[in-house]
């Protein structure tokens, strides 16, 4: 007699996500980016190219960080913290790569990590020629909130912009990784730590 014995069907294949590319992906994944177009003065605008070239990081994503990052420090001196205390403290916290948080998104924890990886991270620009206007890609909420710290200043988005750009502050992706790898936005991850001084 013969029996017929069934077999258990092959496991399915594992999905395994490619990891993060900043060459291909420069920003944070499950937000949604806007664009802006920035007219800079000239002189300032071939500055932000050489200084996002520098850092290996596109200088649409460059802006957005360093200009996400000024108008946080600017709330939380409003708030009553001095800025140049905090932003040391916040560069010296950003150097050191953050520990998984429970219930953070794993996705942008990597995106996180990539940022502190130079291997992961874009060959620098080689074309320094200011283009007018230059473009910056964030996040729609700091977008709106770009706009609305505009017009509390008096000034329009471009000279507004222009003015938090003016100081060419350094690592401020690493600002960004931290906050990614708390599974935080930039402003949120300023706002917290300002909290806890």
């Amino acid at each position: 007699m013969l029996r017929l014995v069934e077999s258990p069907p092959p496991p399915p294949p594992a999905f395994e996500r490619e990891p993060i590319d900043l060459r291909r992906q420069p920003i944070r994944p499950g937000v949604t980016h806007s664009e802006i177009e920035l007219r800079l003065p000239v002189d300032l605008g071939v500055k932000v190219l050489a200084s996002a070239a520098e850092e290996r990081i596109p200088v649409a994503v460059w802006i957005g960080l360093v200009i996400e990052s000024r108008r946080a420090l600017d709330q939380a001196r409003r708030e009553g913290q001095p800025a140049g205390a905090l932003c040391d403290e916040l560069d010296q916290l950003a150097r050191v790569p953050q520990p998984p948080v429970p219930g953070a998104a794993s996705r942008l924890a990597e995106f996180g990590r990539s940022l502190r990886d130079d291997h992961r991270r874009p060959e620098p620009a080689r074309d320094l020629r200011h283009p007018e206007p230059l473009v910056a890609r964030v996040p729609y909420p700091a977008l709106t909130a770009w706009r609305r710290a505009a017009i509390e200043s008096g000034q329009s988005v471009d000279d507004w912009a222009a003015a938090a750009l003016a100081q060419l502050p350094r690592a401020r992706y690493l600002w960004e990784a931290s906050a990614a790898e708390r599974g935080e936005t930039l402003a949120e991850w300023v706002f917290v730590h300002a909290a806890r001084r």
